[in-house]
């Protein structure tokens, strides 16, 4: 159990009919009316979903909720984030200019590299460093605003009377700056951007980060925080090895900017990132079960239809459907006519829906997921040898055939078994929706190959 970037606080919340008081530890936050005798209070929350209060230390704070709260006497609310800043602020001042994330999962992803030594074997006492700039941007713009993703880590200096002088280079930051004030709807969306990204990046769903800030643009136009967000993280977080993870280091702009654009989901084009098939932490990643293969199945398919992977016309086959298609239309004309009156709408309705399903399944007998499941899996051969060999997994298309055909059995027939062979299958079909999702970001197939022999899946 990991120890929650918490503390305890307490305060008021001001309403229209009287002060609520409130303690919050954890997460954890108990209201209490005043007047306890009194009628029933409402703590309305604003737009994003925060009720505002202050605390007895003279601070602003944003209570996450969702919606109002109706309290009669007392009321617990168990939320995952709030916002204390440092200062009293009005709420007409409760904006952000930027959001910065310090080490956890940010120092996973964009590790420390702006110190190095310089070995002088003529002065052995004599210990030298060089101090290299150490950031990446990434500017992105919307139709509404853009945004500076800034990655950089900080070279400080200690003095100490009883542990002397030292200079160490510990601390790796993501700043997020927006070119026009964002309200705290913006806040949640790009906190879970910046999970998203983590996530894909590490491939482990299981995100923390030491701390969360929110910026202002001051009178000279820097950054500074003035508010500290504190989120609910996993009790159990797992930091892989710098070697098996993607770095932002390794990526070109276009392929940052294709991940931004997958996450918030832009286009048709940009339909997001294979998130679901991801495991939450070192434990997860070692089991295998029938919601991970409905997530592995249903991810294969998106990244096919986004490759265009489809495979050849057959005649034979385009001949069937068009047979199929008609005698259907011919049953549909002469059963189902249309029928007045409410039920009867919704009765065609419902025939409806059905043909349309119909219809729909036809249209896929030519692109059987398996077989194109089989083209996509020799198209990246190459890329996926090395990570095969790494965990010794033979696969041939039987055993994809035989992966499909799992899960049409736990989607149709309720089937609750995984065998070795289907586990270890949707372990390496892992690893191929990598490889096209890493395509389809603009990665190349050398540095494709390069991620999978490092062990991104594992």
């Amino acid at each position: 159990m990991r120890k929650q970037n918490t503390h305890n606080v307490t305060g008021i919340i001001k309403t229209d009919k009287e002060n609520i008081a409130f303690s919050g530890e954890d997460f954890k936050f108990v209201f209490m009316k005043t007047d306890l005798l009194g009628d029933e209070v409402v703590m309305k929350a604003d737009e994003s979903g925060y009720i505002w209060g202050t605390t007895h230390g003279e601070a602003t704070i944003g209570i996450y909720s969702g919606t109002d709260i109706n309290i009669k006497s007392t009321h617990i609310l168990n939320t995952w984030n709030y916002i204390v800043s440092k200062n009293w602020l009005p709420l007409e001042y409760m904006w952000f200019d930027g959001i910065r994330f310090e080490n956890g999962s940010i120092k996973d992803i964009y590790p420390c590299n702006a110190l190095h030594e310089i070995r002088d074997e003529e002065s052995p006492n004599l210990f030298t460093y060089k101090m290299d700039k150490d950031s990446r941007i990434f500017e992105f713009a919307s139709n509404e605003y853009v945004t500076k993703w800034k990655f950089y880590s900080l070279v400080t200096q200690k003095k100490s009377v009883t542990e002397g002088d030292s200079i160490s280079n510990s601390n790796s930051i993501l700043d997020i700056e927006f070119d026009k004030p964002q309200s705290f709807s913006s806040l949640l969306n790009y906190y879970n951007q910046v999970c998203d990204l983590c996530s894909f990046l590490t491939f482990r769903n299981s995100v923390s980060f030491e701390k969360i800030s929110l910026l202002k643009r001051n009178q000279e136009k820097i950054n500074v925080a003035f508010a500290e967000c504190y989120m609910k993280e996993p009790d159990v977080i797992s930091h892989r090895k710098w070697l098996n993870i993607i770095q932002v280091r390794s990526l070109e702009e276009t392929v940052f900017e294709n991940i931004l654009k997958n996450m918030a989901k832009m286009d048709d084009e940009h339909k997001g990132l294979p998130l679901l098939i991801i495991p939450k932490d070192d434990r997860d990643a070692h089991t295998m079960d029938i919601d991970k293969i409905r997530h592995i199945c249903s991810a294969l398919e998106m990244e096919l239809d986004l490759q265009g992977v489809r495979l050849e016309k057959s005649p034979e086959i385009d001949g069937l459907i068009k047979e199929v298609k008609k005698l259907v239309k011919e049953y549909r004309k002469g059963q189902n006519k249309l029928l007045d009156g409410q039920e009867s709408q919704e009765k065609n309705n419902m025939r409806k829906k059905m043909y349309d399903n119909i219809f729909g399944s036809i249209a896929h007998w030519d692109q059987p997921l398996a077989n194109r499941v089989c083209k996509a899996w020799d198209q990246y051969i190459s890329e996926l040898e090395p990570f095969l060999k790494r965990y010794d997994i033979p696969i041939t298309h039987e055993n994809i055939e035989g992966f499909v055909k799992a899960r049409n059995n736990i989607t149709h027939n309720g089937s609750t078994g995984v065998s070795d062979e289907v586990a270890n299958t949707a372990f390496a079909l892992m690893g191929l929706i990598y490889c096209c999702a890493l395509t389809r970001l603009g990665v190349d197939s050398k540095a494709i190959t390069d991620i999978m022999t490092r062990g991104i899946i594992g």
